[in-house]
Formats: C-alpha cells, sequence, structure tokens
C-alpha cells in the first residue's frame, strides 16, 4: 500500500511542477544587422517551441506576445552597456502598465494575475 500511494504522490507532484513552468522571452539587438531580436520559449526542454522575432533598422514597431493562461514571464535581455527599453505589460482588461527600464544583462520577472496577459518590448534607446 505504501508502494502505490507513493507512486501517486509522485505522479501528482510531477504534473504539477510542469504546469508552473514560466514562460521566457530573450531579447538583444544584433549590432551588425542593426535589429533587435527576440527569442520566445519555455523552460520545458521537452517541448520543442523555439521561435525567433525580428524588428528591422528602421521599424519603430515593438516586440508583441500575448498569452493564454502563463503564471509567469521571465524576461531576459542582453543589451550593451547604458541601454534602455520600453516594458510593456496588459493584463485582462486593466490599462496597459509601461516603465523604461535598464537593458544590460537584466532579467525581469513579470507575473500574470489574469488569464490574458501581454507584454511589449521596445527597441533599445528608443526616446
Amino acid at each position: 500500500m505504501k508502494k502505490i500511494t507513493l507512486s501517486v504522490a509522485l505522479l501528482l507532484g510531477s504534473y504539477v511542477a510542469k504546469a508552473q513552468i514560466p514562460e521566457v522571452i530573450d531579447v538583444t539587438t544584433k549590432g551588425i544587422f542593426g535589429r533587435s531580436e527576440m527569442v520566445l520559449y519555455c523552460e520545458d526542454l521537452d517541448y520543442k517551441d523555439l521561435q525567433y522575432f525580428y524588428i528591422g533598422k528602421f521599424n519603430n514597431n515593438y516586440h508583441y506576445v500575448k498569452y493564454t493562461g502563463a503564471k509567469e514571464v521571465i524576461v531576459n535581455m542582453s543589451d550593451q552597456p547604458g541601454d534602455t527599453r520600453e516594458l510593456c505589460t496588459k493584463q485582462g482588461d486593466n490599462p496597459t502598465e509601461c516603465k523604461t527600464v535598464n537593458s544590460f544583462v537584466t532579467t525581469y520577472k513579470l507575473v500574470s494575475t489574469e488569464k490574458i496577459f501581454q507584454v511589449w518590448i521596445s527597441k533599445p534607446n528608443v526616446k
């Protein structure tokens, strides 16, 4: 009886751990190409979801991601010293919140409280 109980506890524990896996956004600038690169993935090594997105040199748009059901999003920024980016989030029907943040080798942890969670990240040094 103890073996069965232990097995069920391990299975349930494993399921809960997988449900808590954060989504990850890596953002960097490709100096040679003059473009901003965003890579999306999650920390589940068995899930093949690596995706690349670019903003060109003369494009004023933002990187944009819309999550459904994500609980945590990790944003890793890898720009040059002194660089900044605008980081905006919107949860559900709440207003959009934007901050200018340091983007030189920094990590930001965003926690979602709503089912729909949106993230915008500007090109570096947008004024």
